[in-house]
């Protein structure tokens, strides 16, 4: 498998998933085996692993990548993503000996349960605010996305990979045309565009129109085109990325774009909508998933909802009536 037979092993595995995984899955999964190749390689040369061969991985070889993982601070759910990696990497090669420890509990990866990350109201209205001050293609752009991002609840790439056809502003309706999972398990779907949305999506397409108009370009396929010489494309991921540094800099916030999806449901969720209907918005197909990613009830709302009720249910008492 020659000098680095990891790095073979795990894009032969790539290879054949192509057929049964997304791009985005398939570049995260890069990624992460990139990284581990590289704890592989230090852990091999100071002759800590025999081997860098995943076919030939002992059970001592796995503890000590595991080890070396988990030392290099990777949260919980973020360790236990590089074994399933690193398990399916072996399993190409033949090798089940990591998917046996974990069946018979030798490896323990642990969980860590934090809230979900959602942006504060005020932080959310500060860059929709900024973004419009910013001007330019860049400012519209990122003023139409953080939009659409948080109260369609939308993951990035279902938007950067939109066509303007997939907006329709006469039934006020947006399709989902590359959901996550497209052609396995995602559905494309017609999204009702919320009241609160319209005025954005109305201020982007005009402002649209003169950003190609100026251009000399009559029409584009992409909702967000992305002009180069070559023409109007989609953005790429890191096109998209660079897309909001000036917003950056402009509001002091720092962001990625998968941010403002669960900012939206926590919204909701904040606002009193069951978690339940949070999570059909979001198209899941389980709360459980809502709550463990997304967004979740708050503990100091549900304390001052479950005051209210028993405020409500003993009023009489005298020491609530006291007060």
């Amino acid at each position: 498998m020659g000098r680095y037979p990891f790095v073979c092993a795990y894009r032969r595995y790539l290879r054949g998933a192509r057929a049964r995984l997304g791009e985005s899955t398939l570049a995260e999964r890069e990624r992460k085996l990139h990284f581990q190749s590289k704890v592989i390689l230090d852990l091999n040369g100071k002759g800590i692993i025999g081997t860098m061969n995943p076919s030939s991985f002992t059970e001592d070889d796995i503890i000590e990548i595991f080890l070396a993982l988990k030392g290099r601070g990777i949260a919980c759910e973020t360790l236990r993503k590089h074994l399933t990696m690193l398990k399916f990497v072996m399993r190409e090669c033949g090798n089940r000996r990591l998917e046996d420890m974990l069946a018979k509990g030798k490896i323990v990866v642990g969980s860590e349960r934090k809230e979900p990350f959602s942006f504060p109201r005020e932080e959310l209205e500060a860059l929709l605010r900024v973004s419009g001050e910013i001007g330019g293609w860049d400012g519209a752009a990122c003023r139409f996305a953080i939009a659409m991002l948080t109260f369609l609840r939308l993951r990035p790439g279902e938007l950067r990979k939109a066509s303007v056809r997939d907006m329709d502003i006469s039934r006020w309706t947006f399709f989902v045309a590359n959901p996550k999972g497209k052609g396995r398990y995602g559905e494309a779907k017609h999204l009702p565009i919320p009241d609160v949305l319209r005025p954005y999506v109305l201020e982007y397409l005009e402002r649209r129109r003169e950003h190609l108009q100026a251009r000399n370009i009559a029409d584009a396929e992409p909702l967000i085109p992305a002009i180069s010489s070559k023409g109007a494309r989609h953005y790429s991921e890191q096109g998209f990325g660079r897309v909001k540094r000036r917003l950056i800099a402009r509001s002091g916030i720092s962001f990625k774009w998968k941010d403002f999806r669960p900012s939206g449901g926590q919204l909701a969720l904040d606002s009193g909508v069951s978690i339940e209907q949070v999570s059909l918005s979001m198209r899941h197909a389980s709360t459980l998933t809502t709550e463990r990613y997304y967004c979740r009830a708050r503990a100091d709302l549900a304390f001052a909802r479950v005051n209210d009720a028993y405020n409500r249910i003993f009023e009489r008492e005298p020491a609530i009536g006291a007060k």
